[in-house]
């Protein structure tokens, strides 16, 4: 699996909330939200994540609150 075992639940990408892996590719994995539903995938070719991508980092919040105030939600 692309991201590895630390990449088995991550950020869903449309609504923030959490997403479960559930399909695994060789560079890429495909996710759907467990709150909106929304599938996505996220390219892991750089390599996988290091540390657990759910819940998230106080650093990731903080970036995440940056864009949704740059976008005004």
């Amino acid at each position: 699996m692309a991201g590895g075992p630390n990449a088995q639940t991550v950020m869903c990408m449309h609504c923030f909330e959490r997403a479960e892996r559930e399909g695994e590719g060789i560079e890429d994995d495909l996710y759907r939200c467990t709150v909106c539903g929304k599938r996505f995938g996220i390219d892991w070719s750089r390599g996988a994540p290091t540390t657990p991508r759910w819940p998230p980092s106080e650093e990731d919040l903080a970036m995440l609150n940056f864009i949704r105030e740059k976008l005004g939600r």
